[in-house]
């Protein structure tokens, strides 16, 4: 629960990226896991009707912000999702792009406070940072490009999940 709260948080750094990735990951879930998850998917097919009229009505530049309070439980809510799936190691594969925008910064500073190795020096993170600062990526190549690799994970994780079924 805590890396999924964190790892959206993260991600929650341009505009749109977040609930963009989001609205892959919840219409992935609720796709997957429809038996499972039950009246969650109502749900998670509400937020992600949410989420799309706050992208309607907030593109770039915005005119305001999602937040921690939005992010965090966007973050929790994924978590919830993973857990009651009954399969949570589905989490790190429909759920990717999240972890690796905002889990890498996770582990690099762990990494650097509690065991003193330095890694990743010459990468921003949250990877978004890298891809406009050091890649020179316009936002919105940022949030069309994660998004996009989100959805390729997405696919990849409906094939695993198909094939063992």
């Amino acid at each position: 629960i805590w890396v999924s709260i964190n790892v959206t948080n993260c991600t929650d750094g341009v505009d749109g990226l977040c609930a963009n990735i989001c609205s892959v990951v919840l219409v992935s879930f609720a796709v997957l896991f429809t038996n499972e998850l039950a009246e969650y998917v109502s749900i998670s097919f509400i937020l992600v009707a949410v989420l799309l009229a706050y992208l309607y009505f907030n593109s770039s530049p915005s005119s305001m912000l999602m937040g921690d309070a939005g992010s965090r439980a966007l973050g929790f809510y994924l978590a919830i999702l993973a857990m009651k799936s009954g399969h949570p190691f589905a989490y790190l594969l429909l759920a990717l792009m999240l972890i690796l925008d905002g889990g890498l910064g996770l582990v690099k500073v762990f990494l650097l406070r509690f065991l003193k190795i330095s890694i990743l020096k010459n990468t921003r993170t949250p990877l978004h940072d890298h891809a406009r600062k050091n890649k020179n990526w316009s936002d919105s190549q940022v949030v069309f490009r994660f998004t996009m690799l989100q959805m390729i994970f997405a696919i990849v994780a409906y094939l695993i999940l198909s094939f063992f079924r």
